[in-house]
């Protein structure tokens, strides 16, 4: 899982360990995470509230935002980071972050990204005394 583990610290890369259970009258498989893990992505629900709060309500450059969440900091295009994007399409899609509703369509990214950032503030559990912190509560719940 990639990502800052809390509001403040640089991204990282930890390792996370799963629970698959199978039902053994139907053979379905369910796999169960701990909270914050956003469901077939590399990075953590909370990193990916962090990099749309930046991007959205502070206005940070994608590169910026690049540096603050990701834990790498080699890229093949320094000036862009495409991944907030693929973010956005998902939730407007209702495949991230299902309890969000989507953009309007002429919204720009920034706008996008601001609206799914306040959401995920307001679903944080207790008022937090920083945006950050406030967020990534709000992304480990909405996920």
């Amino acid at each position: 899982m990639r990502g800052p583990l809390a509001a403040g610290e640089r991204g990282g890369l930890v390792t996370i360990e799963t629970r698959r259970y199978r039902c053994r009258r139907c053979g379905a498989t369910i796999t169960v995470v701990p909270r914050g893990v956003a469901p077939r992505r590399h990075f953590a629900a909370t990193a990916i509230g962090l990099a749309l709060l930046l991007v959205g309500a502070a206005g940070a450059a994608l590169s910026e935002v690049r540096r603050r969440v990701s834990p790498w900091s080699a890229s093949f295009d320094a000036d862009s980071w495409a991944t907030v994007r693929r973010w956005l399409l998902a939730i407007d899609q209702g495949r991230l972050f299902p309890s969000v509703r989507p953009s309007p369509l002429a919204a720009s990214l920034r706008q996008r990204a601001e609206r799914a950032a306040m959401t995920l503030v307001a679903m944080a559990p207790c008022a937090a005394e920083f945006p950050e912190a406030a967020v990534m509560a709000g992304a480990a719940r909405a996920a």
